[in-house]
């Protein structure tokens, strides 16, 4: 099984090519705000790709579908009939159990932010021990997830998600796909669990990262 996965495309959809797939994910941060015409835009454009299923998830960035998640699911639904629009829960594939979050720790008050420690805590205590996939908008602590300096020099600074990597440690999916941290695109694999971040804008927001191919068997 193929599958594509993107994140924090922030509206430069249209600079990403897309290959035949089974399923296609996004991890969310596919707009500034979550503004109703980026949100039909983009799943308009997600309705043109070759997959087979689409699965979308939101991001901190969605700050105006966490307000009305119905109405903006209606629109992405409205453009795109076949794609999976969640803020956070399940999604069955050909027999492969795939949970997405839209959460990250707190920052700035964007969308679908909770304080670290209990706060978060509690939505990594719903991801299933069963999965195979684990899609979250945001990274664990020390995976991918090192921010830089204006200069492009790394920081040193870790800013995953602590209870997050707990989870994982829990659950030990075979992948897991998030975004988020733009500089921290790449792979890496660790304690039988297979880590992307698949953020396809840098830090300057420009479309400069490929997007991320993964050959998947259950078996």
């Amino acid at each position: 099984m193929k599958i594509v996965a993107i994140s924090d495309v922030h509206g430069r959809q249209n600079k990403i090519t897309i290959p035949e797939c089974d399923i296609l994910i996004s991890c969310g941060d596919y707009s500034f705000r979550g503004e109703h015409h980026m949100v039909r835009d983009y799943h308009k454009w997600l309705d043109k790709q070759p997959a087979k299923h689409i699965i979308s998830v939101q991001g901190n960035h969605e700050v105006m579908v966490q307000r009305d998640f119905q109405l903006m699911k209606a629109a992405a639904v409205e453009m795109c009939p076949r794609v999976h629009f969640v803020e956070e829960g399940l999604v069955e594939v050909e027999g492969i159990r795939i949970w997405c979050s839209a959460w990250t720790p707190f920052f700035h008050d964007w969308a679908y932010n909770a304080f670290r420690g209990p706060d978060i805590q509690a939505h990594w205590d719903l991801i299933p021990n069963d999965i195979q996939i684990l899609v979250t908008h945001g990274p664990p602590a020390g995976v991918l997830d090192e921010t830089i300096r204006a200069n492009g020099d790394p920081t040193g600074e870790h800013v995953g998600c602590e209870d997050l990597a707990e989870a994982i440690r829990r659950v030990k999916p075979d992948l897991h796909f998030f975004g988020h941290i733009h500089c921290g695109h790449g792979q890496l694999h660790r304690d039988g669990v297979s880590y992307y971040n698949v953020s396809i804008c840098d830090e300057m927001y420009v479309a400069s990262n490929p997007v991320t191919i993964v050959e998947y068997s259950k078996e």
